[in-house]
């Protein structure tokens, strides 16, 4: 007499087998955890930047080689690329380090979406930049005649908004990028 006897996993086991996760990058939080997008937003049109990003890139990898301790002649980003021979190895380096860490992949930028707060990036960070310029310029000045001075410079870009909403989005721009570090971060760019 033969007895067969099957084994089965719990669910809540077998769900989570099936489940892929993904390991975090042998070198930790290095860098940011979103990849690196090759287009910006700015007033509605597309910018592309793929040029700086692959420098960014680049800083990156050259961040990897300080954490790992290797040491050795990296020529920089522009003058690297004189001297091909090298680059093969580089890009294998690019290629394995992209799989482990999504942070080093450049991928297409997604245009913010209709209901997104505009002043809350790179718009809102032009705009504080711009105001604040008048407002050193001319200390005198208030923040709706900086504002003003503004929406006539860039009438494209500012002049279909009444200056009174203008006004009210500055704030609304500075109060935010005061208090995230996303927005400082791109009020520095």
């Amino acid at each position: 007499m033969t007895v067969l006897m099957v084994v089965t996993m719990p669910q809540k086991r077998a769900a989570q087998a099936q489940r892929k996760r993904r390991r975090r990058p042998p070198w930790g939080k290095l860098f940011a955890c979103k990849p690196l997008a090759r287009h910006i937003f700015l007033h509605g049109e597309r910018i592309d930047v793929s040029d700086t990003i692959q420098k960014v890139q680049y800083i990156r990898m050259h961040a990897l080689l300080d954490h790992y301790g290797i040491v050795g002649h990296v020529p920089p980003y522009p003058n690297g690329l004189a001297d091909r021979s090298w680059w093969c190895w580089y890009e294998l380096a690019l290629a394995i380090a992209s799989e482990l860490d999504d942070s080093l992949k450049i991928v297409d930028g997604l245009p913010p979406g209709k209901t997104a707060a505009r002043w809350r990036g790179l718009e809102g960070a032009e705009l504080i930049r711009s105001v604040d310029w008048f407002r050193k310029s001319k200390p005198k000045w208030s923040v709706p005649q900086c504002v003003q001075k503004v929406q006539k410079l860039f009438p494209a870009n500012y002049g279909r908004m009444p200056l009174d909403q203008l006004v009210v989005r500055y704030h609304e721009a500075k109060r935010h990028h005061r208090t995230t570090k996303r927005g400082r971060n791109s009020e520095q760019a």
